[in-house]
């Protein structure tokens, strides 16, 4: 992620990072916001500062809501 955001010029704290996997754990923990689906396992949810919807149920979109994005 560091080598996009350097690249685009934006800065850490204004990225979030969404999964829902173990293998997203770093990528959520490094985003300014790291938010965990509905449907994560326990261990990503226990590092995301947000834990939204399923992903079948509009996860991605209801976080977006959330944060006041769309």
């Amino acid at each position: 992620m560091q080598h996009v955001l350097d690249y685009y010029g934006v800065s850490k704290e204004d990225t979030y990072g969404f999964g829902d996997g173990t293998n997203d754990i770093e990528m959520i923990k490094f985003a300014g916001v790291g938010v965990a689906m509905g449907n994560a396992e326990e261990p990503v949810k226990a590092v995301a500062d947000f834990v939204t919807a399923d992903i079948d149920d509009d996860g991605i979109e209801k976080a977006l809501q959330h944060f006041g994005l769309i």
